[in-house]
């Protein structure tokens, strides 16, 4: 599947001030912090499906993302999702529930607090349990270590720190560190119990979850200095002051971040990941940053998402893939995570990686073929493969370093 000029013009909100004034001269960190907040299970377990998590005004995200230090360039809405493409990452705002990644110095977790006041004025859901502890049905938070860790933000320095913030806020936390207990090669996961008391067994509820809920995050370092060129941008920063950002489609197609960004997905083949066999509905936003640096989010079939983010600057370039895209559908059984692996880092060729990948049963094709690609990436060694059973999640973790 291929994007079209038109993916330029149908956004549902675009800051052009923004676009053209971000300077991201500094920036520096690329691994993400990412947040996975499921509220409820799905829309039919809400007290009232008529309000949902996409019935909060863009104003209030927006609020809510500056506690995180971070704003919004634009969205794409479908008929299931807000996909909010940020000047550090990427929101993607469900009925039920959400996925915050923000890359940088962003302080994700001081959004909670706001996040879930909100949540209680404006839907009128509260997750306290007796004992003043927040119980949703599922949280997650992950994060690669980080290249600069003393550069971060407050509790963000430190594992551990953000560990117990977590646990202020939520019931029944847990933490791994996953892979080798080193500065530089190995992942962090918190995870809270699953709210079971919120499951419903009924029909609709299966109909619902036509699909098995699966996510890969695909993490690479030392980019090759080729293809982490595609991602230079030479485009002036503008100084535009006062000038009141839109959120209609006037110009759109003018807004030179969103077009190089266009140009940049197109040239780099980021929009063919996907067998897109079933022709599933497609969008897209992109955006080239100042001097370099691209961010994209890719919406399928209405609710299902791909994003990537790309620092490329030489000594600590980095690129990240995550999707929960049900490759099996779209492609018609004509494609697996294991080819969308390959190009992915085809379009990167990195010296190092590391994957991630979260399914509800090791059965799971996916899960046996990405446990098994030793042989598939033949220019990569093999230095760790770790699984977690997490009560109701399987979890794989990989990582490889390119063979000398």
């Amino acid at each position: 599947m291929t994007i079209s000029i038109k993916e330029l013009t149908n956004h549902s909100y675009i800051d052009h001030q923004l676009s053209a004034t971000l300077d991201s001269t500094e920036a520096f960190e690329g691994p993400e912090k990412l947040l996975e907040i499921w509220f409820y299970p799905t829309i039919s377990n809400m007290k009232d499906p008529a309000k949902t998590l996409r019935s909060i005004n863009v104003e209030k995200w927006v609020h809510i993302l500056k506690l995180v230090q971070c704003e919004v360039l634009s969205i794409k809405s479908t008929k299931m999702m807000d996909a909010f493409l940020l000047s550090e990452s990427s929101l993607f705002v469900y009925d039920h529930k959400i996925t915050l990644k923000t890359c940088g110095t962003t302080t994700t977790l001081f959004c909670l607090e706001e996040l879930f006041k909100i949540i209680k004025d404006e839907l009128n859901w509260d997750f306290k349990n007796e004992n003043g502890k927040l119980e949703p049905f599922k949280v997650f938070y992950s994060r690669r270590c980080f290249m600069f860790p003393a550069k971060q933000h407050s509790i963000h320095k430190n594992w551990s720190d953000e560990i117990e913030y977590l646990n202020k806020f939520f019931a029944n936390g847990r933490s791994y560190l996953v892979g080798r207990n080193d500065k530089g090669n190995h992942w962090n996961l918190y995870v809270t119990d699953t709210n079971k008391m919120m499951i419903k067994e009924s029909p609709q509820e299966q109909e619902e979850q036509p699909y098995n809920d699966e996510t890969l995050e695909i993490l690479m370092t030392g980019l090759n200095p080729n293809c982490a060129q595609q991602f230079v941008c030479n485009r002036d920063v503008k100084d535009i002051k006062n000038e009141p950002s839109t959120n209609n489609n006037k110009g759109d197609a003018d807004d030179e971040g969103h077009l190089l960004g266009y140009n940049m997905t197109k040239k780099s083949g980021l929009d063919k990941i996907y067998n897109n066999v079933k022709d599933v509905s497609f969008h897209h936003d992109a955006f080239a940053f100042t001097p370099c640096g691209y961010s994209s989010n890719v919406v399928m079939d209405e609710e299902y998402y791909y994003t990537l983010h790309v620092t490329p600057e030489k000594g600590w370039s980095y690129a990240s893939f995550e999707s929960n895209v049900p490759v099996n559908h779209v492609s018609k059984g004509e494609q697996d995570n294991v080819q969308v692996l390959k190009h992915v880092l085809n379009v990167f060729q990195p010296k190092e990686f590391c994957l991630t990948f979260f399914s509800k049963e090791m059965s799971n094709e996916s899960f046996t073929k990405l446990m098994n690609i030793v042989k598939q990436v033949t220019s990569y060694q093999k230095k760790d493969r770790i699984i977690y059973d997490l009560e109701d999640y399987q979890l794989l973790y990989m990582r490889f370093e390119r063979s000398e």
